[in-house]
C-alpha cells in the first residue's frame, strides 16, 4: 500500500478491511469524521487503517450493481487530520478507490468503478486519478483502474 507520511517521506504499511462494529463505536466517539457513517451501514463499508493498528485514516462506502457491471462509490472520507495541504498521512483515497478498482475486477467488472464527486472535486478526480466524466457520474474501468491499483496498493 502506498501511503506516505508527508513529513518523512518514509511509506508506511496499511490495511483496507471491511467496516467491523467496534470500528462503528469508536467513530461515535471519534471527531476526526464529518459525515455520518452509520448513514451508510446498509452499504458495504471499508476503513483504510495502519498495518499495526486501529486508528482509522478513512472510510469508504460501496454499493455492488451487479446488474450493471460496477462498484459506485457512495461516500469517501478522509480523517480531518489526514486531509487538505497540511494532511499527515498522503494517498489515503488513492488507496482507497485502487481497492474499489481491485473489488471491481474481483467481480469481473473489468475495474468498472463509479462515483458522483462534489461539483468542485469533479477535475481533482479527473486529473488525479484518471476518471472520466459519463453524464453526471465520474467513471474508471480496464487499464486506467489497473494502473490505480499498481500505484496505490500494489500486489497486496
Amino acid at each position: 500500500m502506498n501511503l506516505i507520511d508527508r513529513n518523512t517521506g518514509l511509506g508506511l504499511k496499511g490495511k483496507i478491511e471491511k467496516m467491523r462494529l467496534s470500528d462503528f463505536e469508536r467513530l461515535n466517539i471519534d471527531l476526526n469524521f464529518s459525515f455520518n457513517w452509520k448513514k451508510e451501514s446498509l452499504n458495504e463499508l471499508y476503513a483504510i487503517k495502519f498495518a499495526e493498528g486501529e486508528e482509522i485514516l478513512g472510510l469508504m462506502s460501496l454499493i455492488d450493481h451487479p446488474s450493471e457491471f460496477r462498484i459506485h462509490i457512495n461516500l469517501l472520507e478522509s480523517a480531518i487530520s489526514h486531509r487538505g495541504k497540511n494532511k499527515q498521512i498522503l494517498n489515503i483515497p488513492g488507496c482507497l478507490i485502487a481497492y474499489a478498482c481491485k473489488l471491481s475486477f474481483m467481480n469481473g467488472y473489468n475495474g468498472f468503478v463509479s462515483l458522483i464527486p462534489k461539483t468542485e472535486l469533479i477535475e481533482y478526480y479527473i486529473n488525479t486519478y484518471g476518471f472520466t466524466k459519463v453524464g453526471r457520474q465520474l467513471a474508471i474501468f480496464d487499464e486506467d483502474s489497473e494502473s490505480l491499483i499498481q500505484k496505490f496498493i500494489g500486489n497486496e
